[in-house]
């Protein structure tokens, strides 16, 4: 053993120390991003058992799929429903922040899992949340999944839900969920708007699925 080690020079030593020493943070490193991936993986599959019954392999194409059926179709249709639904949303919102002067209002950081690529900061109080892309993210609302999952699936799921409250009497009819996608003549998004979400766990829903849409709609553009 006392042979071997003395043919080894001091800077092999020190060589092999450098090396070890970077080998332990590249460790650290993809540990950390695996565990991202696992969180991401957990997200996306509590939204699946709770909106449908396609497994996460099929997810991408069955969105894409029904984004490319049912858009060009009622594509007309539902921007004048999403304009007067927009009027509405931020007129709520307005009203909300005007009633709620004293709410509290929080910041959360919704960013890419792979290298923390800022998306947004999303602001949420109790009654709204909004989440306005920064500068130079630059996504267009046909891009898949945006419509046909975000909006058709996840926004417009809830508020189906909320309607079936208030035909039960859960809830009250200004209590229903409205939503507000801001974009501009060439379709960039600029903010998504959410009025009414109510529950903490709808809240974690929304933010979660509007970061893993648009770390979709990233990759696509790339």
């Amino acid at each position: 053993m006392k042979s071997a080690m003395s043919s080894f020079s001091e800077d092999d030593i020190r060589r092999a120390a450098e090396v070890r020493e970077w080998l332990v943070k590249e460790v650290t490193n993809k540990k950390e991003e695996l565990d991202k991936l696992r969180n991401t993986l957990l997200i996306v599959d509590s939204l699946l058992k709770k909106t449908s019954f396609i497994t996460a392999s099929n997810l991408e194409s069955s969105a894409t799929n029904v984004g490319d059926k049912i858009v060009p179709e009622i594509h007309s249709g539902q921007e004048r429903e999403m304009k007067t639904r927009s009027d509405s949303a931020a007129e709520l919102a307005s009203n909300n922040n005007t009633r709620n002067d004293n709410q509290v209002m929080e910041i959360k950081s919704l960013k890419r899992a792979k290298d923390n690529f800022l998306i947004s900061n999303a602001e949420f109080t109790s009654t709204y949340v909004k989440i306005p892309l920064v500068d130079d993210v630059n996504l267009n609302i046909n891009t898949p999944p945006f419509r046909s999952f975000f909006i058709n699936r996840i926004l417009e799921g809830m508020k189906t839900k909320d309607k079936e409250k208030i035909q039960k009497g859960e809830i009250n009819e200004f209590e229903i969920l409205e939503y507000e996608v801001n974009s501009d003549e060439n379709g960039k998004i600029k903010s998504v708007t959410i009025s009414n979400y109510r529950e903490k766990e709808r809240l974690n829903e929304i933010l979660n699925t509007a970061t893993w849409v648009f770390t979709r709609m990233l990759e696509k553009g790339n």
